[in-house]
């Protein structure tokens, strides 16, 4: 069986790197700058349709101010600044009120017979959870340590030969795990989910 070690980290993460081998919230953090510079670009295109039919000559300025707000908010939340914690997590969360409300709308086309809306429904419902993961990750203490340097909020883990730490993809708890060992079958004993997926665990059972 393959080695199964690149494959456990955060949802969305990029895979190992020396840099942050030890503390796989740095992974999380850099994953949910991503995720709020694309959320604020969304939110900053409603602004301006929504300027446009409100403002009408102010329309500019008012897409100028928002712009502006979002990217100093973007550009602190990545340099782990205190101030911009919360308001990352607010501008994730709207985007994510944003998804959910399209994809109700995508939801009522499809019900009237439009089966072209049920690939809206699809994108906008994995966009919506996707964006209140990631506004909910601000609410975990260990995640939340992190942001703010205290990075000894994670907790020491006494591992035995062939383990590693890594963070279930559900609850973002720290887990020892043995990769080369793990199942579908497996679960986080905190939320009790998989931490492999049935796809991922199949790919490699059929290696």
């Amino acid at each position: 069986m393959a080695d199964r070690g690149d494959e456990m980290v955060i949802a969305g993460m990029r895979p190992y790197s020396p840099n942050d081998a030890n503390n796989p919230y740095l992974r999380l953090h850099r994953g949910v700058s991503f995720v709020l510079f694309v959320d604020s670009l969304i939110l900053l295109y409603i602004t301006s349709i929504i300027a446009s039919g409100l403002f009408g000559n102010s329309a500019g300025l008012v897409t100028g101010i928002v712009a502006t707000f979002l990217i100093v908010v973007w550009l602190a939340y990545r340099a782990r600044n205190p101030m911009a914690y919360w308001f990352g997590c607010a501008v994730i969360g709207i985007a994510g009120l944003f998804f959910g409300f399209n994809a109700l709308y995508s939801l009522v086309g499809v019900i009237r017979g439009d089966a072209v809306f049920l690939l809206w429904v699809f994108l906008f419902s994995w966009a919506m959870f996707g964006s209140f993961r990631r506004s909910m990750s601000h609410f975990h203490p260990i995640y939340k340590n992190t942001y703010f340097g205290h990075e000894q909020g994670i907790p020491s883990l006494e591992m035995e030969a062939g383990e590693m730490l890594a963070a279930c993809p559900h609850c973002m708890a720290v887990l020892a795990i043995q990769p080369n060992l793990l199942s579908h079958e497996d679960k986080c004993p905190y939320c009790n989910l998989h931490l492999v997926s049935k796809a991922l665990a199949s790919m490699y059972e059929q290696e």
